[in-house]
């Protein structure tokens, strides 16, 4: 007896394969248990383009879909967000979708472009925290940059990280681990201002305490010291202070005139201009630069020492001339 003619049939829903009669059209999956509904004249497509075909539909049938899991054999399978209820393609279950699945659709996504954005800002080098100080006590704690506020770890003291700007006048206190910037028009008039970063190109009559750097832009006169960590005087800077500076570091690249500075370095480019006592572990002066005053070089107790050195018009100390002296002296 010759047997019937037979063509392959592809499962919609799990992509099994099967032989079937020629005539037949309707069958079930023998692997998922699925209807399947047969066109007149469709045949499943064979060998390796069926299989590219398949998983392109796969991919494309995937995009913007949710993972459904079923509560009763744990299959899982891809629905459209809108549906509201499907039955498992394995078992044949009824499988009820709440918001909960959609909301946990949703924060995958939303977690995994935050993941892709941060793998970015990795390879950029780009930081995403910074280190919040206490005003009160040597605690710190990091925080992500876009936080406004935080605890101290240590004593429990509210630190507020907020970004400030002075468009005017301004006579409140500021006490904030975030950006202080004093714009042109600017002036802020008080006793004590602290910051994270500052940037001064306004009126400033305050001592600022910054546990960052401090840029200087303004051209005129300075009311108050000025202590940070890093301090830069920028290149269209002509500032006259009658109050002290202190940092880790100052870079000169403008005008300033200044009673002392304190620094582990002092530089002063080949625009910078500098008048005034300076102490400092490290002083370069760059050909071009200009620094009047006195320099103490070496440990604070060695600041009123009678050997500091007093330089008037002095252009790159390496470079200074030697005076010799008498035998008499």
């Amino acid at each position: 007896m010759a047997a019937k003619p037979r063509i392959e049939i592809r499962c919609p829903h799990c992509d099994n394969l099967q032989w079937e009669p020629e005539t037949v059209q309707s069958t079930n999956c023998r692997k998922c248990g699925s209807y399947i509904h047969l066109e007149k004249g469709h045949v499943a497509s064979s060998g390796h383009e069926s299989s590219l075909l398949a998983a392109h539909h796969r991919h494309e049938e995937s995009k913007g879909r949710i993972d459904v899991a079923c509560p009763s054999c744990g299959n899982h399978q891809q629905e459209p967000p809108s549906a509201k209820s499907t039955n498992c393609r394995k078992c044949g279950g009824y499988i009820q979708l709440d918001k909960t699945a959609k909301e946990s659709r949703a924060h995958e996504q939303h977690e995994h472009v935050l993941s892709g954005l941060h793998k970015l800002q990795d390879l950029l080098g780009v930081q995403r925290t910074t280190v919040a100080r206490c005003f009160e006590c040597p605690g710190e704690r990091e925080v992500p940059k876009a936080a406004t506020s935080t605890i101290c770890p240590k004593c429990g003291a509210y630190i507020d990280l907020q970004d400030y700007k002075i468009a005017g006048a301004y006579t409140r206190s500021i006490r904030t681990g975030g950006r202080l910037v004093i714009a042109a028009k600017g002036d802020l008039i008080s006793r004590r201002a602290y910051c994270g970063s500052a940037e001064i190109e306004g009126s400033l009559r305050a001592n600022l305490i910054c546990s960052g750097d401090v840029t200087i832009r303004r051209k005129g006169k300075i009311g108050g010291e000025i202590e940070a960590r890093n301090i830069q005087i920028d290149r269209k800077c002509d500032v006259e202070s009658a109050y002290p500076m202190r940092a880790e570091v100052i870079e000169i690249d403008g005008i300033v005139r200044v009673p002392s500075i304190s620094a582990r370095r002092v530089v002063i480019s080949r625009t910078g201009r500098l008048i005034g006592a300076v102490w400092a572990h490290g002083f370069v002066v760059e050909k071009g630069g200009y620094f009047a005053g006195d320099l103490t070089i070496g440990e604070a107790d060695h600041a009123t020492s009678p050997d500091a050195t007093s330089l008037v018009c002095a252009v790159d100390l390496a470079q200074a001339p030697k005076t010799p002296q008498s035998p008499n002296g």
